[in-house]
This record gives C-alpha cells, structure tokens and sequence, in this order.
C-alpha cells in the first residue's frame, strides 16, 4: 500500500523525540546531498520534540532540500526554519538557508564548489550570518556502499552578534571538512561529517562540528533518522558555552 504525503503529518506524531541541546552555528551541508541522478530531486524533513521538567519545552523543526542535476553541473538549495516555544511563550526562532553549486572535473575525482547562506540563531545570540566561499571538492575513496571525500574550502564570514553594542565581524575563514558515507544495505545508511573552521588571521580561533547519522528507511519514500551533532567554538560569544551537542530523531520524506 503506497502511503501518501500527508501521512508524514501523521506519522511525525507517532514518535516521542528524545531531549537535545541547544543548537549548534556550524550547518551540515553533507548530510543532504543525493545520489547524483539526472533531473530534480529533494525532501522533506520535520522534527517535534516535547519535554517537561522543570519547564515545558516544545519545539519543531522543518527544512526542505532540493537538488537538480545536469550532466556535470549540480546546485543545491536547502532552507531550516525551528521555533521553540518555553511555558506556552517565548518563541525562539533560529534557521538557515544555502545555495551551492559543483561542477565535476574530468571522472570527477575533483569537483569545484562555490556556496552563499544566510543564518540567524536567537538561542546563540546570532542575528545574522553571511556566508561566501569555494573550493575544491576530492573524491579521496568511492565504492558501490562507501565513500570518503574531502574538501580545503575557503569562505568570507561576515556576524552580526544580537547584544547591546550590535558588534560585528568580517573574517576569511577556511572551511575544511571530510565526508565519510557507508550503505549497509539498501534500507540502512551512515552519515558522518567533520568540520573545522579556523580564522585565517588568527588560527587559535576556530569552530569544529560534527554529525553522525543513521537513516532507516521503511519505505521507499519515508525513512527514520537518527543524528548526534557537536560543536565547539574557541570563542563564542559572552555567556554561550564553547560546546553544543545535539541528539535528534526526525522523519524523511523523499521525493
């Protein structure tokens, strides 16, 4: 029996998510790449989580990913939009939204990237950020159910900080990361990314994230995730911990 698109509605309710941290500033691009296959592609994510303490927490999350390809060329477009809600108030909003583009050289061993995003997150003080950059992408190890691939990025980042003073900072940063993917079989997937983004002028300042993530699919359209995040700022802003971690389960929708 084919299930229908508003079944995710539905589905998402039949999960009890389980308690995570606070959100972290890195944004995993990776995670969210497909297969590359002729023409668009894309999915849905939407995540819920309840808890009551001391306080009732409720928050959601929702982000939508669309990739087309055309023979060398592929462009990526993703937009995250969460929303906390504290005691029946004080919404905190936090999001982004990227576009990127690869063009495969020669078998595709290297590929160029170029990348632009916006991202706002109140629970970390950030009103904005700006992002710019490129690079080469290597294809270091790829089989029929695994591949390792590693990029030297370089990126512009300009921060507006949500304080008294409205401080902000332009910055050349690089942004180097490895990808590593693994199909169990065609029904069990792992994700892993690993991010480290040092201040070209100053290099003891740096940001390192990283997410690990299962995919479990059920159907040929829906599939179950679960995804740990962490990340760790040399200098965060006043009063936010260095380290952020994350332990999050969600429903997919491909289509």
């Amino acid at each position: 029996m084919k299930i229908r698109f508003p079944a995710i509605i539905i589905l998402a309710f039949l999960f009890l998510f389980l308690p995570r941290s606070l959100h972290a500033q890195l944004v995993n691009i990776e995670k969210s790449r497909k297969e590359a296959k002729p023409g668009l592609q894309g999915h849905i994510d939407l995540n819920l989580m309840l808890t009551q303490n001391t306080r009732q927490i409720f928050e959601t999350s929702t982000s939508a990913h669309l990739q087309y390809t055309s023979g060398r060329h592929m462009t990526l477009i993703l937009n995250n939009i969460g929303l906390m809600r504290v005691e029946g108030d004080n919404l905190i909003n936090n999001g982004f939204q990227h576009l990127r583009y690869n063009y495969a050289i020669g078998d595709g061993f290297i590929t160029a990237e170029s990348f632009i995003q916006h991202q706002y997150n109140s629970i970390r003080l950030l009103q904005r950020r700006f992002l710019l950059g490129g690079g080469p992408r290597f294809r270091v190890y790829e089989a029929d159910n695994i591949g390792v691939y590693i990029a030297p990025l370089v990126m512009y980042e300009q921060e507006l900080l949500d304080d008294a003073d409205q401080s902000r900072t332009d910055k050349f940063k690089g942004d180097l990361y490895i990808s590593i993917t693994y199909a169990l079989d065609e029904r069990v997937n792992f994700t892993h990314t690993t991010y480290y983004q040092p201040d070209m002028a100053i290099l003891r300042e740096y940001r390192v994230a990283s997410e690990t993530g299962l995919e479990l699919k059920f159907t040929e359209r829906f599939s179950f995730l679960v995804t740990w995040n962490m990340a760790f700022d040399s200098h965060p802003p006043q009063d936010i911990p260095e380290l952020f971690y994350t332990l999050r389960n969600g429903i997919k929708y491909n289509f």
